[in-house]
């Protein structure tokens, strides 16, 4: 079973900072952790992502293996852009 765990910090840094610890914590096997993202709002209130994992290479990639090679391309691709 998953867990999303959401936590709030006033600055970016702050949040790469403890995405940094989680990774660390996560190379010394004392968690197990599938994503780490950063969502930053700028001025205008628009919302940058700033993600662990690429979705849309995991997306082709397991369009790749699974489904029809060219499907899986265009699959993966929209998969990863939403």
């Amino acid at each position: 079973m998953s867990d999303l765990i959401v936590v709030g910090y006033d600055d970016e840094f702050n949040a790469e900072d403890v995405r940094l610890m989680l990774l660390k914590m996560k190379k010394d096997y004392l968690i197990d952790l599938e994503d780490a993202a950063i969502a930053i709002k700028n001025e205008k209130v628009k919302i940058k992502l700033d993600q662990m994992l690429n979705l849309t290479t995991a997306g082709v990639l397991s369009g790749l293996l699974f489904m029809n090679p060219i499907l899986g391309i265009a699959v993966g691709t929209a998969t990863g852009a939403v």
